[in-house]
C-alpha cells in the first residue's frame, strides 16, 4: 500500500518531519504546506468521501495559519461549493506535484438553503484542493504556477 501511495499521485511527503514535528502533528492528523516564500500552513486532511463531503462546513472561523487539503484518489474535475460554509475562502486546485493550477479568491459564503449555491471548478483536472481563509492566497503571494511543498502525516494518502 505504501508503494501505491508513493507512485500513485506523487503527493507523499518529500522529506521526513523531525520527531518533534511528527509527534505534534500525528495526533491531530495535520499536514504542512510550505509556500515558495517559506511560510508554513498547517492543514487538516480530507482524504475520504466523508471528510471531503464535510469539509469546512458549519465552522465559524479558522486560524490564519490553517487550511484544509482535499486529496482525491485520481485527477478529476473536482467542483466545490460553499453550502453550509460559514467563512469565505480561497480555493486552490493543485496537481500531483503541488503546483497551483487554478485559484478562486475570496469565495463568499452561500446562505441559500437549497442546492442552488454556485459551484467552483478548475479548468484543468486536479488531484488536490487547498482551502484557506479568504485573502490568504494574496497575503502569501500565491499565484497560478507556484509549487507548494506538501508534507502529509503518516497514512494520509488517497484511497
Amino acid at each position: 500500500m505504501l508503494t501505491f501511495g508513493l507512485i500513485f499521485g506523487g503527493i507523499w511527503p518529500s522529506h521526513q518531519l523531525s520527531h518533534a514535528q511528527a509527534s505534534s502533528l500525528a495526533g491531530k492528523g495535520l499536514g504542512t504546506i510550505s509556500t515558495p516564500t517559506g511560510t508554513t500552513i498547517f492543514v487538516e486532511i480530507a482524504d475520504s468521501p466523508d471528510t471531503r463531503t464535510q469539509g469546512l462546513m458549519f465552522r465559524s472561523s479558522m486560524a490564519p495559519d490553517r487550511g484544509m487539503l482535499f486529496l482525491f484518489p485520481e485527477p478529476g474535475d473536482h467542483a466545490f461549493w460553499m453550502k453550509n460554509t460559514l467563512i469565505s475562502l480561497d480555493m486552490l486546485w493543485l496537481d500531483e506535484s503541488g503546483t497551483i493550477l487554478h485559484l478562486e479568491a475570496n469565495v463568499p459564503v452561500c446562505t441559500r438553503k437549497d442546492d442552488g449555491c454556485p459551484r467552483y471548478q478548475a479548468p484543468h483536472k486536479s488531484l488536490q484542493i487547498l482551502e484557506l481563509n479568504a485573502g490568504m492566497a494574496k497575503k502569501l503571494g500565491l499565484v497560478v504556477g507556484n509549487r507548494l511543498k506538501i508534507d502529509l502525516p503518516p497514512m494520509s494518502f488517497p484511497y
